[in-house]
């Protein structure tokens, strides 16, 4: 087992003495699709011919590699897919608040008090959808009633 770790930490190195040393870990410095396949070519290539590497430990460095490549796969559509939500997501809110404008709504006034009245406009603060009921701009958090 520590021939292997051993041999394994040479070819490393020796991977790392070809290709410029610079580009076996990323930025986060966790070893990535890339340098995976790097160290498995590199074990390959210093492997001692009359021992080589088991086949089933080789079976199984593929196994993972497979197993990497098609996380990375499912890590990138479910950021798509999370994007798409989003986008999705901020046209709907656009659309529900565009209809609330000429609406009778009740909204907290944050002490307490309840206050009535017709949305005159929306008003986009920080990001956040506020009515605008009597003058003053309430977030639609706030807002306890529509009728």
């Amino acid at each position: 087992m520590s021939s292997s770790i051993s041999s394994t930490s040479s070819a490393s190195q020796s991977a790392q003495a070809q290709s410029g040393a610079s580009t076996v870990l990323n930025q986060s410095q966790t070893l990535g699709q890339d340098a995976f396949l790097q160290l498995l070519v590199a074990q390959l290539q210093n492997q001692d011919p009359l021992q080589p590497q088991d086949n089933t430990q080789m079976v199984a460095q593929l196994a993972q590699f497979s197993a990497l490549e098609q996380m990375t796969d499912v890590a990138n559509t479910d950021s798509q897919i999370l994007s798409a939500v989003q986008s999705l997501q901020s046209v709907t809110s656009v659309a529900f608040e565009h209809q609330l404008i000429g609406t009778n709504i009740s909204v907290d006034d944050g002490s307490g008090n309840t206050v009535t009245g017709q949305v005159s406009s929306i008003k986009i603060s920080n990001g956040e959808p506020q009515v605008v009921v009597n003058g003053t701009s309430y977030p639609l958090s706030q807002v306890v009633q529509m009728s």
